[in-house]
């Protein structure tokens, strides 16, 4: 197995932070990188008292702290030759928006903002994960899950909703998605209408609802068995000219809108 990345998707409650923090103790010569902290989000209590007004400054934080924290796993891959795992992506963040938006939380202007900024990070065309596992758990499970412990409250409706988005977003590509065959048909058509798929070099899907049948060798393994792939191709596109001054102008800490092209 060479150097890789590893990214986990999946709804809320599907056991992201578990997985990730597994593998990185399960691999060696592996760091975890965790998601941006809702604590840390200095728009995450307003979005509370009034999200129609603030839905948009949260979720834009958001994003752009995945592209730091992405970046940073990038960097770390090179200075210290170890493989990375995430319990998230840049190419995640759109679900939540998309949610916000068809929940009247953010206006078709405000949407449209937010997906300037989508596509200006997108067009930095990121070396992509080696591995992205999408962790599949009935939206019920989810629910009980963190039940209690997310603010607003959330409902099994909204929940449904995500876990239909996650799958237009990594369950299109027929030729590195690999599912279980109980799966097989929530696969979204590559020319359905929704979110464009997540690029990836291989993408896994697993069961996570009922914990009791998990065997975490399993992820492990998966990770172990990942096809090694040209590391310094791969790398090329993040260090290419103008990349490091474009990702700094986008991680400026303003929530100025990216003008629309």
């Amino acid at each position: 197995m060479g150097i890789q990345m590893v990214t986990i998707e999946g709804n809320i409650g599907s056991g992201k932070t578990t997985v990730g923090r597994h593998i990185a103790k399960y691999m060696p010569d592996t760091k975890f990188f965790p998601a941006p902290g809702r604590s840390k989000n200095p728009h995450w209590n307003a979005f509370h008292e009034d999200p129609k007004g603030n839905a948009l400054k949260m979720q834009s934080w958001f994003l752009r702290e995945r592209l730091r924290v992405y970046v940073e796993a990038l960097k770390h891959m090179e200075k210290k030759s170890e493989s990375v795992v995430l319990d998230f992506s840049v190419w995640s963040d759109e679900i939540f928006a998309t949610a916000h938006f068809e929940h009247g939380y953010m206006t078709s202007a405000e949407y449209k903002e937010y997906q300037a900024l989508t596509q200006a990070i997108f067009a930095l065309r990121l070396p992509p994960p080696h591995l992205t596992i999408v962790l599949y758990a009935a939206p019920a499970v989810c629910l009980a899950r963190v039940n209690g412990l997310e603010r607003p409250a959330l409902d099994e409706r909204y929940l449904d909703r995500l876990d239909e988005l996650h799958r237009q977003r990594y369950l299109r590509d027929v030729d590195t998605v690999f599912t279980p065959r109980w799966m097989a048909a929530q696969r979204i058509s590559p020319d359905a209408p929704g979110l464009a798929p997540a690029p990836s070099l291989l993408t896994l899907v697993r069961d996570w609802s009922d914990l009791s049948k998990v065997k975490p060798t399993a992820i492990g393994d998966a990770v172990m068995c990942t096809d090694p792939v040209d590391y310094s191709a791969w790398y090329a596109p993040f260090k290419a000219e103008g990349v490091a001054s474009r990702i700094a102008a986008l991680l400026q800490a303003s929530a100025e809108p990216v003008p629309l092209a």
